[in-house]
């Protein structure tokens, strides 16, 4: 079996159960212990494992594990900056487009900044405030009960006012994405604030940098399918991006610099 490929297959069996032990990766991929220890040990470095004594787990220790804003504004900023500028290349002068919660979706915010006549949708306080005060700009903010350290909205006000608005674009954030669990959230809460996002965008866009691939939230929020595009940083395996690409997931892979 190539490397990429019996990569890839380790990583599906750990997205199947969030942990597992070398005996049972060698058992299953057919391959000395030794062999296994070096693919983890690949896949640490890049972000999506974490090495136990014995074997893996996925990053999140939890799937209802919640990540703060702040803890999630220090990792991969260069990343998140790249897909940005990307993302807001496809926001036209008076466009309406909705914005998710979230780090990336804030830095895109701040790109839009140089855009004109946008009206903008989010549960994102922080995106309210860094788009409200832009000349030309109308921003709602979705209201609903404020998530606290998270600074969104959520709840049935915010599902009843999203239900019934219509947008250029949505750019959407996620906490997982697997080949067999799809896109997914942390907590249970937000699901369906997100999928009334994405109902209201003519173009669904997800924003996620690479930690978030191998990764599964505790419930789910779309199939890798539902999405115009996948937008991602450069660095990914060939072996991984190959595998969402057959998966049906449309991969925009962006580049960033060192």
């Amino acid at each position: 079996m190539l490397p990429d490929h019996r990569r890839k297959k380790l990583l599906e069996v750990l997205g199947l159960s969030g942990a597992a032990d070398v005996a049972r990766l060698s058992a299953t991929l057919d391959v000395s212990p030794a062999t296994v220890r070096r693919d983890l040990q690949y896949l640490e470095q890049q972000g999506f494992l974490r090495r136990t004594h014995g074997g893996a787990v996925l990053p999140f220790e939890s799937t209802a594990f919640y990540p703060q804003h702040e803890n999630k504004l220090q990792h991969h900023q260069a990343e998140k900056a790249a897909i940005a500028r990307v993302a807001a290349g496809h926001v036209a002068n008076g466009d309406v487009i909705v914005l998710d919660s979230g780090t990336t979706t804030l830095l895109l915010a701040k790109e839009l900044r140089v855009k004109r006549d946008l009206t903008i949708v989010t549960t994102d306080l922080k995106i309210a405030l860094e788009l409200t005060d832009v000349p030309g700009f109308e921003v709602i903010c979705v209201g609903g009960t404020v998530r606290p350290r998270s600074y969104n909205t959520l709840g049935t006000f915010a599902e009843r006012m999203l239900s019934e608005l219509h947008a250029n674009h949505t750019f959407l954030g996620a906490d997982g994405i697997d080949l067999v669990a799809g896109v997914t959230n942390a907590t249970v809460t937000e699901v369906a604030v997100k999928r009334l996002m994405m109902r209201s965008g003519r173009v669904v866009r997800l924003l996620a940098d690479r930690s978030k691939f191998g990764r599964i939230g505790l419930a789910k929020v779309a199939d890798l399918t539902d999405f115009a595009e996948i937008m991602t940083g450069s660095g990914l395996p060939a072996e991984v991006e190959a595998g969402y690409e057959a998966a049906g997931a449309r991969l925009v892979v962006v580049e960033v610099e060192p």
